[in-house]
């Protein structure tokens, strides 16, 4: 716990967060949610917490990075609930959410965490590594294998799912698997 925090705060005093862009699938599909309450599962400095905060949704932003949570702290922003807390040992309160975003974060204790943290047709995004070569990420715990995000939310309504590979402006190729799904009522 005490390195990855350290490691993710050296990450963080380098980065201004004020620039960071919100990732193209929370723009392209938080619509799909209710306005309500949404978490940011690992925020980091809070880009995709603060988009949706300005859309009109109240943002838990969870993080284990006491740097990164100071950070969002500072913008003072009503719409946002900083947290900062490690996600392998934090719990999630069942039906607390309209909308749970997990973007370049993958720790599979959370998924049945997540499923129960969704409200009735509350909305997932999630999109992280795939394990193909590609990644910068060489841990494979930190990597989905090829279907494994379809699978392990395969009982939701799937609305969107793809894995592709992508180059950054840096040249370096990056393979993610992307999901959004809809948590539907199951019928007694």
């Amino acid at each position: 716990m005490e390195k990855d925090r350290e490691k993710w705060n050296e990450k963080y005093l380098k980065i201004d967060g004020s620039t960071l862009e919100p990732s193209d699938i929370v723009k392209n599909f938080y619509h799909l949610a209710k306005k309500g309450k949404a978490l940011d599962i690992a925020t980091g400095l809070g880009r995709n917490a603060i988009f949706l905060a300005e859309k009109g949704f109240i943002v838990d932003a969870v993080d284990i990075s006491d740097v990164a949570i100071n950070k969002l702290k500072q913008l003072k922003h009503p719409n946002i609930n900083p947290i900062q807390a490690d996600l392998d040992f934090y719990n999630l309160k069942n039906s607390e959410y309209d909308l749970i975003v997990n973007i370049n974060f993958l720790n599979r204790r959370l998924f049945p965490l997540i499923k129960e943290a969704l409200k009735p047709d509350g909305v997932l995004i999630f999109e992280t590594f795939l394990m193909d070569g590609n990644s910068h990420i060489k841990t494979k715990d930190y990597l989905l294998r090829p279907n494994e995000l379809i699978h392990c939310f395969i009982d939701m309504r799937i609305v969107f799912y793809q894995e592709k590979t992508t180059t950054k402006i840096t040249g370096e190729k990056s393979s993610v698997a992307s999901l959004i799904a809809v948590k539907k009522c199951k019928l007694i």
